[in-house]
């Protein structure tokens, strides 16, 4: 047995028992089972054959149960309406896959793991918005992302895991980040917190990011992604836009961040060329790119034949082959839609993908809204959260143009963090001055009157 899955068994352990003190920290062993998921790494070979995830989610769901049963106080009640709103659509979107499973798809068994996989994120939602009840715990989940990001980009850069494949690095990553563009679309996604908890996190957070960032980054500019390029851009914009105007100044250090990502993709010729050709003349684009297209336009071609939804994998395995062969002339026996939202319609139909962009936008709205009333308030640390959030979470919608992200379970981590927030900082109850540093020594209640007796 190696000395890492040695520290890693111990960890569970010691996980799974904090859980049951602290719920948080079941959505921290959960995160430890994503993250280094045994069958995706060396050392865990002689574990492998054994569902952790799984393990790890019944001890998460036992831990919730378990808080709700010696708790006066559930979370929910200080919820913001915007945030009931968000968990009916969680609800609708399960009765509307639901329905599709049972009654449009071609092949249950086809149809059967895709839908599986939607029942179980769904949960994890409720789970991980049911386990925070002040920021203490928050953090802890907050930091359990980024820390398991980090040993990604600890094994690519310090321990060359993985291989380069093409111009791509593959065969790193975890479970529904497996290739190089899903371990992108997540990396671009997490990115931003490491920024905000530079600039408002603890002294030792603080260093904490400073190998952390520049891992992600490595991972970023070795996935070779499109979208990653275009939404590292975005992400960076969608900060300085949503940063409280006294600590602009300093969100600019975050973008800064941003802009190593793009000049680090920029500094490859490569990557720029392959951006651009995707809006080139026909003439000019690469063979990537113009097969991308015909995907998207043989996607919208299947939603106009299937506007309620045809199952899960639709697309990728029932009828997205015919539809292609269709417009290229190509043949494949299973092909990605490579567009998340024109997979959502096709899985789930027009409505499946509206009630989804409803619960995605929704929370959007809830981060935006929840830290301009910290601005409002003077509270910049707490707007700080807020925008390392939302950036996050658009620089995600923007690698979904790019790859059939919008069902993986990253989307609805970030929307239950959502939820988190508002809880936290939306009607947050300041005492004296709130202080427009990153100091954590600021005079405040963490959240409501009625929380601030669980506060840690």
């Amino acid at each position: 047995m190696s000395l890492t899955l040695l520290v890693w068994l111990s960890l569970f352990a010691i996980l799974a028992v904090l859980a049951f003190i602290r719920p948080a920290w079941g959505v921290s062993l959960y995160m430890l089972t994503v993250f280094l998921c045994p069958p995706f790494w060396w050392w865990g070979d002689p574990i492998a054959p054994y569902r952790w995830n799984w393990y790890s989610g019944w001890i998460l769901l036992a831990a919730v149960i378990a808080s709700r049963l010696t708790s006066s106080t559930q979370p929910e009640s200080l919820d913001p309406q915007q945030s009931r709103r968000i968990r009916w659509l969680a609800i609708a979107i399960v009765i509307n896959a639901t329905i599709v499973h049972i009654v449009l798809a071609d092949s249950w068994e086809v149809s059967g793991p895709v839908y599986t996989y939607l029942l179980k994120f769904i949960l994890l939602f409720f789970l991980i918005s049911a386990s925070v009840r002040n920021e203490t715990d928050y953090r802890i989940i907050l930091l359990s992302i980024l820390l398991g990001a980090a040993y990604i980009g600890y094994e690519v850069t310090v321990n060359d895991r993985g291989r380069i494949q093409g111009t791509r690095l593959e065969g790193v990553g975890m479970p529904n980040a497996a290739t190089a563009n899903g371990l992108a679309s997540l990396m671009v996604t997490v990115l931003p917190l490491t920024g905000t908890f530079f600039l408002v996190g603890r002294k030792w957070e603080k260093a904490l990011m400073l190998p952390t960032a520049p891992f992600i980054v490595n991972v970023l500019l070795l996935c070779n992604s499109r979208g990653a390029f275009l939404a590292s851009l975005t992400t960076a914009v969608a900060f300085l836009i949503s940063a409280p105007p006294g600590v602009r100044r300093k969100a600019f250090k975050v973008v800064a961040l941003g802009c190593v990502v793009v000049w680090m993709l920029l500094g490859d010729a490569r990557i720029v060329e392959r951006f651009w050709t995707t809006f080139a003349d026909p003439e000019q684009r690469d063979s990537s790119a113009a097969d991308r297209l015909d995907y998207w336009k043989a996607g919208l071609r299947m939603v106009g034949d299937y506007p309620l939804g045809a199952g899960g994998d639709g697309f990728h395995t029932t009828h997205g082959p015919k539809y292609i062969a269709q417009i290229s002339g190509a043949k494949f026996e299973q092909r990605s839609i490579h567009n998340g939202y024109i997979n959502e319609a096709c899985d789930w139909g027009i409505q499946g993908f509206l009630l989804k962009m409803g619960f995605i936008g929704v929370a959007a709205s809830l981060l935006w809204r929840s830290s301009r009333q910290c601005i409002r308030r003077g509270d910049d640390v707490g707007a700080l959260y807020g925008s390392g959030m939302f950036a996050g979470l658009v620089g995600f919608l923007i690698t979904c143009f790019f790859g059939d992200f919008l069902d993986n379970e990253w989307a609805y981590w970030m929307v239950a963090l959502a939820v988190v927030y508002a809880r936290l900082y939306a009607n947050r109850i300041t005492e004296g001055p709130v202080a427009r540093s990153s100091s954590h020594t600021v005079r405040h209640q963490d959240v409501t009157p009625a929380l601030a007796r669980q506060v840690v």
